[in-house]
């Protein structure tokens, strides 16, 4: 007989007990030991319900299924297209739904009806888990037309997202706000956003690893239509080994970071982007970020400047840590207003580039702007194509072009050849740390 005690999630549980702690609410922790006993017993005696609409399972829509679901069952789908639009609220807590076949063969078509996401997850803790859909004709009025993430912790695997829509807020193909969200192995392809048209992460936290986020568009009549691939703002991020390819928004075409305290960017091939504005590969406003291992190549800034990344900061912002990038390959990034591939202005703390690999970008490899105090932009133990200093200086626009601008890029420690086997000038303990080698650059753009 299936088990209809009411449950708790361990998760949820956890977010108020350690507020628990006072006398007065000793018969409360009573009361939530008790629920976590019948939360343990709820997912030991999990099961999995079948949905099939041709009639061979215990329901025949999906949403029948997780209506059905407790914590810890699983709802299995079998192959078809589905036309419905899901929610998946707090008694669905810690419920995975399955797809029996993936992506290809099991589909959760929405058919663009207007303000709903396909999913909408909401006050679901981390054991909830969406897995091998193809979900698409997401049309909200909020955010997350494919997925959206409401107040809640989901995981979201080896999914196709594509066609979806949230052009007044954020994230295209999934969204989330006040959400923590892992996003692996997906697909995520042609989807808009006001901001973030694959992915947009608001106030909440994200790790993003291993996808395909290719051809979304941060665009609409609000918003800062920013984020073309991924959009995050005031959150944080875990950006992985993902390929970002031909997404396009008016900031940042790959990615845009909006005033997060704590965002990485590691090991991704960001690669043929565009922004209508400043920030092709990755746009950085008021951002904590560190970036290392990226392959940043062949993207755009059209009207200004940042062919591969716009960093932007504010002495009147919140003080925050400067923008790192270490051992990052560029090459071939280009724009058309100032000519950049790196743009760095207005002023708090000066951002890092070290060990990093310059090649055949536009004509200047870095370019700064509009500075409010005198400092220095350490630049140093990098390989820019060349072991000449004067060719290397005519490819910085800083202090020495421009007095007024204050800041000084420091480009001492060279590599003198592209293998970055040695160094030159006056650090006497070069980092071990390298880019990748010339050779390689040329088996993959050439």
């Amino acid at each position: 007989m299936r088990d209809t005690s009411p449950h708790v999630s361990p998760h949820l549980l956890g977010r108020h007990i350690k507020f628990m702690t006072s006398p007065r609410c000793r018969s409360t922790r009573m009361l939530l030991a008790a629920a976590l006993l019948v939360a343990t017993t709820a997912a030991a005696s999990a099961h999995t319900i079948h949905v099939d609409q041709t009639g061979g399972g215990d329901y025949l829509t999906i949403q029948e299924g997780i209506d059905a679901a407790s914590y810890g069952d699983t709802v299995l789908v079998a192959p078809g297209t589905y036309y419905e639009h899901l929610y998946v609220g707090p008694t669905a807590d810690g419920v995975t739904l399955l797809s029996g076949a993936g992506p290809e063969s099991t589909i959760i078509d929405n058919e663009g009806a207007s303000y709903y996401s396909v999913i909408h997850c909401e006050n679901v803790g981390p054991d909830t888990r969406i897995e091998g859909f193809t979900i698409t004709g997401g049309d909200s009025y909020y955010w997350g037309g494919g997925v959206r993430a409401d107040n809640a912790d989901v995981r979201i695997a080896s999914c196709t997202i594509t066609d979806c829509r949230a052009p007044n807020m954020q994230g295209g193909g999934i969204g989330s706000d006040y959400s923590s969200i892992e996003v692996s192995g997906c697909w995520i392809e042609g989807n808009r956003g006001g901001d973030g048209g694959g992915i947009g992460v608001w106030r909440g936290e994200a790790i993003i690893k291993e996808n395909t986020i290719i051809g979304n568009v941060a665009a609409s009549f609000v918003g800062n239509q920013s984020g073309g691939g991924i959009y995050v703002s005031c959150g944080h991020a875990e950006i992985t080994d993902n390929l970002i390819e031909g997404n396009s928004a008016l900031f940042g075409g790959g990615i845009q970071d909006w005033g997060s305290g704590d965002l990485s960017v590691l090991d991704n091939r960001i690669i043929g982007n565009t922004a209508s504005y400043d920030g092709g590969g990755i746009a950085l406003y008021h951002s904590s970020c560190l970036a290392t291992g990226n392959i940043i190549a062949d993207n755009h800034a059209v009207m200004w400047g940042g062919g591969a990344v716009d960093v932007r900061s504010s002495s009147s912002s919140p003080p925050r840590a400067s923008a790192q990038f270490i051992n990052n390959v560029f090459f071939g990034n280009t724009s058309d207003g100032d000519e950049s591939a790196i743009r760095i202005r207005q002023g708090g703390p000066t951002p890092i580039f070290n060990h990093n690999f310059f090649a055949d970008d536009t004509t200047y490899e870095v370019l700064v702007t509009s500075t409010p105090s005198a400092d220095t932009i350490d630049f140093t133990g990098n390989w820019w194509g060349t072991n000449d200093p004067d060719e290397i200086a005519a490819k910085i626009y800083d202090c020495n072009d421009d007095p007024a601008l204050l800041w000084c890029i420091d480009f001492s420690d060279w590599c003198a050849d592209a293998s970055c086997d040695g160094q030159v000038t006056s650090v006497e303990d070069p980092p071990e740390a390298a880019p990748v080698s010339w050779g390689r650059i040329k088996s993959l753009y050439r």
